[in-house]
């Protein structure tokens, strides 16, 4: 099965949500309405309902109950795995929340025996996680193999050549923050499975952007953060781990839990035989919770959620390919070199640059004569110029249109 088929057949298995009006969705997001933004890959622009979300956890706080104020915590924050697991198609109880998508990863390997096993992985993972085992070779002397690209794609062939039966982990993003490459991950997981060992994804740049289903997959254990195509905010995310493999394969390193205190005056009524403090640990994927989340941010990508399931998954991606296709038919006549493999079902397409200034200098002159609004600040930039030297990439989204499109060929004419 290719990787289109494959996205095809998860989006089938999926609840079907009525074609939206995409057209009507940019109001919903200021920034789309203020600078033409092709950036969500970086950070998606906050919607109204997300604003809302955390307004409404800060007014409760601020203020207390009263004039259709409620405690976040009481009614919406039981409800954020469900929804992630909807979106993934897990369980709930094989969501646990996390830091962050690369705290999430780490917590995976951390609590895996390596000892004497190797992990495989790819140029086209995300550039922090590359670090990560890199450091891990030079300090714990992981057996790290990284696989390189050929023409901006994965050979699977060269995927299998680095797997044998010491392989631990395959670990990849299931899209790559570089140029969108989407990875076989069934092709993968089976590969990974048949020497013995499991498959970790990425996933922060699919959730929400491309339909995704870790059990169709094959994917063992994965981790997001919000902040991207969740539309939602940084400062927490979530992990998944199948549940066989909690506590088994992967170790929880910091426990919590609560104790009962079985003596007096803790206890009117002390169990006899039983110990002073009767210890109930968190068990399961809730062992690798530890600590209070950021509960504003989940107040956020709970009103997040709704407008992504409203909209459908599987429509988000089908309004992405009709600006993708364009511009990957567009600007090569412009002198910029697509190296976003054909088939990639992502929201993101990578062009190589020649004149990365120059295409600056264009952007600049742009907004200073009115012809278009695109903001060029670092992380927070309505279009990423100049990663790794000569990288344009877009990325689009819900809000993103034809007249957005139209604008960008114009400015890079």
């Amino acid at each position: 099965m290719t990787r289109r088929n494959l996205i095809t057949a998860t989006a089938a298995a999926l609840p079907a949500a009525a074609a939206p009006d995409f057209s009507s969705l940019r109001r919903d997001f200021p920034r789309a309405m203020n600078e033409t933004y092709f950036n969500s890959a970086a950070q998606h622009p906050l919607g109204n309902h997300t604003v809302r979300g955390m307004q409404s956890y800060m007014d409760f706080l601020h203020k207390g109950p009263g004039e259709g104020r409620r405690d976040f915590w009481e009614y919406g924050l039981s409800q954020v795995k469900p929804m992630f697991a909807r979106l993934i198609n897990a369980k709930p109880s094989e969501i646990a929340l996390c830091a962050s998508t690369t705290v999430g990863e780490n917590i995976i390997l951390n609590g895996m025996d390596l000892r004497g096993k190797n992990v495989v992985t790819n140029d086209l993972h995300y550039t922090s996680s590359l670090s990560n085992y890199l450091t891990r070779q030079k300090q714990q002397g992981l057996d790290v193999r990284i696989v390189k690209h050929r023409g901006w794609a994965i050979d699977f062939r060269d995927m299998e050549r680095a797997v044998d039966r010491n392989t631990r982990l395959i670990a990849v993003s299931l899209v790559s923050s570089v140029n969108g490459h989407v990875e076989p991950m069934r092709r993968l997981s089976d590969l990974a499975h048949a020497h013995g060992g499991y498959l970790f994804g990425d996933i922060i740049q699919g959730c929400g952007a491309i339909p995704v289903d870790v059990k169709a997959m094959g994917i063992d254990f994965g981790s997001c953060a919000m902040y991207k195509w969740l539309q939602g905010e940084h400062g927490f995310g979530f992990l998944y781990i199948r549940e066989d493999l909690a506590g088994s394969v992967v170790k929880p390193l910091d426990f919590t839990g609560h104790p009962d205190f079985n003596y007096a005056p803790w206890s009117a009524s002390p169990k006899a035989g039983q110990p002073d403090w009767i210890n109930h640990a968190a068990s399961g994927v809730a062992a690798f919770e530890c600590g209070t989340p950021s509960v504003i941010t989940y107040a956020a990508q709970y009103e997040s959620f709704k407008y992504i399931e409203k909209l459908g998954v599987a429509n988000i991606r089908a309004h992405a390919e009709t600006l993708l296709s364009r511009l990957r038919k567009e600007l090569p006549a412009r002198g910029f070199e697509c190296i976003t493999p054909e088939g990639s079902a992502s929201s993101i397409i990578t062009f190589l640059c020649k004149d990365t200034a120059g295409v600056r200098r264009k952007i600049q002159r742009a907004g200073e004569t009115g012809k278009a609004k695109i903001s060029l600040t670092g992380s927070n930039s309505a279009l990423t110029v100049g990663r790794f030297g000569n990288h344009l990439r877009f990325s689009v989204s819900v809000f993103n249109n034809q007249e957005d499109i139209t604008r960008v060929l114009d400015v890079l004419s």
